[in-house]
């Protein structure tokens, strides 16, 4: 598959609640053999406020994002040739979460998920968020809830990934989307219900309500 850009990004986000929005992005741009040829990170401007245990986490004020631009005009005023016209590989962790806010300035996205690459590479593991990976796999960048220092962690363990397991980036896109059949649903009144045995009817609620990126999504439309 080819890709007229590749990118790990991060988000930092007003919160958790219905309607929160980004506040910080970063990504870092790579080649096709993993290595970094462009960092950018911007602070955004809001109108949502931002949760108090999102403010805790990631540091970052109100007043932090005064004369700051909205991702709109962040990405396309200030990076008017990229995206928009272009297939975009982006590289995030837990991706679902992150690529809608970006979707819409892209012409096409295929997304590569490096907490669904460390559940498949790395099942044993107690959790899979991404300092415990990074630190699994001794990925010198730590993790902070900044979007650029996130973005770096996020590009070094997809370069560990690659190195630890001698998979090339196309194999790491097929190995992301290796599901195990016995694959729980981490949520909602089916929690812990192994996925293929999944009612019918809440497979396509699922389906029809989950970002198409989402893990689960992918594994349903595979069974």
């Amino acid at each position: 598959m080819n890709f007229d850009r590749m990118i790990a990004l991060d988000f930092e986000t007003t919160g958790l609640k219905p309607g929160f929005q980004p506040l910080e992005i970063a990504w870092i741009e790579f080649d096709e053999n993993l290595n970094a040829v462009d960092e950018v990170s911007s602070l955004l401007n809001t109108n949502v406020a931002i949760e108090p245990g999102a403010q805790r986490a990631h540091g970052i004020t109100t007043k932090m994002l005064e004369g700051k631009p909205t991702l709109q005009e962040f990405l396309q005023s200030q990076h008017p040739t990229k995206f928009r016209n272009e297939h975009v590989l982006v590289v995030a962790h837990n991706v679902s979460y992150d690529i809608p806010f970006f979707r819409p300035f892209c012409k096409q996205v295929t997304a590569l998920c490096t907490m669904r690459l460390g559940q498949n590479l790395y099942p044993s593991l107690e959790n899979f968020r991404l300092k415990t990976l990074a630190s699994h796999l001794q990925v010198e960048v730590t993790p902070n809830h900044r979007a650029l220092t996130d973005a770096q962690t996020c590009f070094e363990l997809l370069r560990k990934y690659s190195q630890a397991n001698n998979l090339a980036l196309a194999e790491l896109l097929k190995a992301a989307n290796n599901f195990s059949s016995d694959a729980t649903i981490p949520f909602g009144k089916h929690k812990g219900t192994k996925i293929v045995d999944l009612p019918t009817d809440y497979r396509n609620w699922l389906s029809e309500n989950l970002d198409p990126d989402h893990w689960i999504v992918a594994m349903i439309k595979g069974l």
